[in-house]
């Protein structure tokens, strides 16, 4: 299929395909190379790290081989690759999925998705309702409510990171901003995790939140809380906005007797 693709490219073409993270073999590595940037995206369906964790919801990853594709794909190839993890999965904690986002993140996929597990009809997830305890909504999508090792407050505490990881990470508005935001520290999940309570408390929502107000949370999070200067934290969210193709600044981004335009 690839090799279908391949012959028959034409600038504009875009092509997604579903990836199993652990099987990338060197034929397809081949041809892989020589898409142009921008004409692959991988769906990446990871799940997890926590070994443990696989094996009771019967998914075998060969983790070696799963982070050696990935950083293949990334430092190879134009492939824009988006992972997914789950949250609320038997067996997994707040601390061990943190240490597989932390993971996914060095790895440096251009988006990772974070999800809240979703009991599907008829899947063998249920067996471990009992000794999990496992508890899901009743209406659809079904969603995970709380595990006997992830309580309600924490559920809901990862579906509003996820939201705000969507908006500031997912988006790449501000990347250079947001590797400030964890810069020398030893776990970008629980810096990220932190701003999103923080971010939760002082915007009051996790919806209709306007590009520039998330700037300005970000920048004042960045200064008063991680500690950085507002001069360096201005210069990251310039390079930000004139990265992201935006000449509009706003008000107390711009410099003194500056236009509105960068």
């Amino acid at each position: 299929i690839l090799q279908f693709f391949l012959d028959s490219y034409q600038p504009g073409l875009f092509i997604h395909f579903e990836m199993v993270p652990d099987r990338l073999p060197d034929a397809l590595r081949q041809l892989i190379m020589q898409f142009p940037p921008g004409a692959l995206q991988f769906e990446v369906g990871i799940q997890t790290f926590n070994p443990e964790v696989a094996a009771l919801i019967s998914r075998r990853q060969n983790y070696t081989r799963l982070a050696d594709n990935l950083t293949f794909l990334r430092e190879k190839t134009g492939v824009h690759v988006h992972a997914d993890l789950i949250f609320g999965l038997p067996g997994e904690t707040l601390e061990s999925f943190g240490t597989g986002f932390d993971q996914l993140v060095a790895i440096g996929p251009q988006e990772i998705q974070v999800g809240i597990l979703k009991r599907l009809r008829g899947t063998p997830i249920i067996r471990h309702d009992k000794e999990r305890g496992m508890v899901y909504a009743a209406h659809p999508p079904y969603e995970i409510l709380r595990t006997k090792l992830a309580d309600f407050a924490t559920m809901q505490r990862i579906r509003r990171f996820a939201r705000f990881w969507d908006l500031v990470g997912n988006s790449g508005n501000f990347p250079r901003t947001l590797a400030a935001l964890w810069e020398n520290a030893s776990s970008s999940f629980q810096e990220f995790l932190a701003f999103s309570d923080w971010i939760y408390v002082t915007v009051g929502r996790t919806s209709s939140i306007p590009l520039n107000t998330l700037a300005e949370v970000l920048r004042r999070y960045v200064n008063e809380v991680r500690g950085q200067s507002l001069e360096t934290v201005d210069a990251l969210l310039r390079e930000d906005y004139a990265a992201a193709g935006r000449d509009e600044l706003p008000q107390w981004l711009r410099r003194e007797g500056e236009k509105t335009r960068v």
